[in-house]
């Protein structure tokens, strides 16, 4: 509910501030050569190419946790979370290079609300009982660098750095460094590889 609730929000927002922009720019046409069922139907194949790579990466990231010993909540977090981020990275790139910055973050914010509101379709799904009891408790470690991410992003879009220090942003300098804290920590609080039986 929460999630609808913030996309009605966004979508109302994003409707009001175009109708101010328009009155006084005219937008710049992009891609005037693509009809509209053309991109519908790249965008639909695409789409289904993603589906159907992403539904083997569950038994490949299992399988890549128990043989390196690395922990499932650690390949989750690492190798399969920056695997199902490939499409989004090369969305938010390909936006920044058009200048379309609103496109880019809309797409990585969306998509981050949208995978937090999966767990709930994962929940009606699960059947032993509620999924986040069955999870491991070093996901706490991931959801507190989440907050503090988003709090970090929060603070950037509030007060705006006017120039970067050196190649980053002081705010997006910041959010670099908590995630590379958390895979740090995930990687200590792993689970340690089971020993084989000596026969």
């Amino acid at each position: 509910m929460v999630y609808l609730f913030t996309v009605r929000l966004s979508f109302i927002f994003e409707r009001r501030r175009a109708a101010h922009e328009a009155a006084g720019l005219a937008e710049e046409r992009r891609y005037d050569l693509i009809p509209m069922g053309t991109a519908l139907r790249r965008y639909a194949v695409t789409a289904l190419v993603v589906v159907l790579a992403a539904s083997f990466l569950p038994r490949l990231g299992e399988r890549i946790a128990t043989e390196t010993g690395l922990g499932q909540a650690f390949v989750g977090n690492l190798f399969i979370a920056i695997t199902t981020s490939l499409p989004e990275i090369v969305v938010s790139l390909a936006a920044v290079r058009m200048g379309a910055v609103d496109l880019a973050f809309g797409n990585v914010l969306g998509s981050n609300i949208f995978n937090m509101f999966i767990l709930a379709l994962d929940d009606i799904l699960f059947a032993p009982g509620p999924i986040l009891a069955s999870a491991h408790p070093s996901h706490i470690v991931s959801v507190f660098a989440a907050v503090a991410m988003y709090a970090m992003l929060l603070v950037g879009l509030t007060y705006q750095a006017l120039r970067k220090r050196l190649v980053l942003a002081w705010d997006t300098a910041g959010i670099l460094v908590i995630y590379v804290i958390t895979l740090a920590l995930l990687y200590a609080s792993r689970a340690p590889a089971a020993v084989p039986a000596l026969p």
